[in-house]
């Protein structure tokens, strides 16, 4: 595996690894498409409909009815978009639960793999589209390869900012061009365009709260098994916008945006502030327990500059809320 869920959140992906070793080897099931699902609409408005994805063109003759979602921060986008009776599954759920108003709804999805999914579950749920987190799991051996499941009828849309799963290109920004793809997919640009002018509302209400202040340096960081990780791609996006910089940036080697780092580099650099990204089920007490035992030096923890955020806080609608959980610590 070659990313982090970002981004993507370094620690989830330690549990994500296990499970990408553990597919079925048996022959594929049946197409997911049969003639019991309702046949998409070709005279549909706006239809037929190419979107190109990571260089891939994908092809819909109508809005696809069955969709899986391959991250929280992507089954919330979904539901926000208004094409929830469309999720047919959700993956990666270990990593990140979708909360707030629509918490509900994503807990009645049914979970093809906590993490990935084998090849039967994610075929058994007979989608039309899959909306991945990364191109990784489709080798044709964890799942199908992304050209085998378009014979089948199965479309595979990326998150546009880990297309060839280099998570240190994506951007908290990459949500409008995933937003205008789904817009027009899902037969929803009306949908889409409503999002989008809410998350730039949003975007410039931060810009304003930033204003001409000087950027704050920070330290992204996480611990996993007594082990110090810092990030790099998305996370300095998301410091850029609060007006703040990764005092990691461009440290990692290239195409990585997340390391391991050690205690006396980080007491080295010695950041004022510190954003601490939380793994599902971890506690600010708890972090805030660890990072006192193993940086009691650090100015930042000495002085409780510490801004906690959900690792899964970097993608789609969720980047954006990061960005707005970020400035609110930073300029408090």
């Amino acid at each position: 595996m070659k990313r982090f869920r970002p981004v993507a959140m370094a620690v989830a992906i330690l549990s994500v690894v296990a499970a990408c070793g553990s597919g079925s080897a048996t022959a594929d099931p049946a197409p997911a498409s049969s003639a019991a699902d309702p046949a998409p609409a070709s005279s549909a408005a706006g239809f037929p409909v190419d979107v190109t994805n990571c260089g891939r063109t994908l092809h819909f003759d109508g809005p696809p009815t069955r969709v899986v979602s391959g991250w929280s921060s992507s089954t919330e986008l979904l539901l926000a978009l208004g094409a929830g009776d469309t999720l047919v599954g959700q993956y990666n759920t270990s990593t990140g639960t979708v909360t707030g108003q629509y918490a509900d709804a994503a807990a009645r999805i049914p979970v093809l793999g906590e993490n990935a999914p084998g090849r039967e579950q994610l075929l058994a749920a007979r989608p039309q589209l899959v909306w991945a987190d990364g191109e990784y799991l489709f080798d044709g051996k964890q799942l199908p390869t992304i050209a085998d499941l378009a014979e089948q009828g199965v479309q595979v849309m990326v998150l546009s900012g880990f297309c060839g799963d280099d998570a240190t290109r994506a951007k908290v920004l990459d949500v409008d061009t995933d937003l205008d793809a789904l817009g027009r997919i899902l037969g929803r640009p009306a949908d889409a365009q409503r999002l989008r002018a809410d998350l730039d509302r949003r975007l410039d209400a931060v810009a304003e709260r930033v204003g001409d202040q000087p950027a704050t340096p920070v330290a992204f960081l996480s611990t996993f098994d007594r082990q110090l990780y810092t990030y790099e791609g998305v996370y300095s996006d998301m410091a850029r916008l609060a007006g703040a910089t990764n005092v990691y940036a461009g440290v990692l080697p290239e195409k990585s945006y997340y390391g391991q780092v050690s205690v006396e580099d980080v007491t080295r650099r010695n950041p004022g502030t510190l954003v601490y990204l939380l793994r599902a089920g971890e506690s600010e007490a708890t972090a805030r327990t660890q990072l006192t035992k193993t940086l009691p030096t650090v100015a930042a923890i000495r002085d409780n500059r510490i801004v906690y955020l959900p690792q899964n806080d970097s993608t789609n609608l969720a980047g954006v809320a990061g960005v707005e959980k970020l400035v609110a610590g930073l300029h408090s």
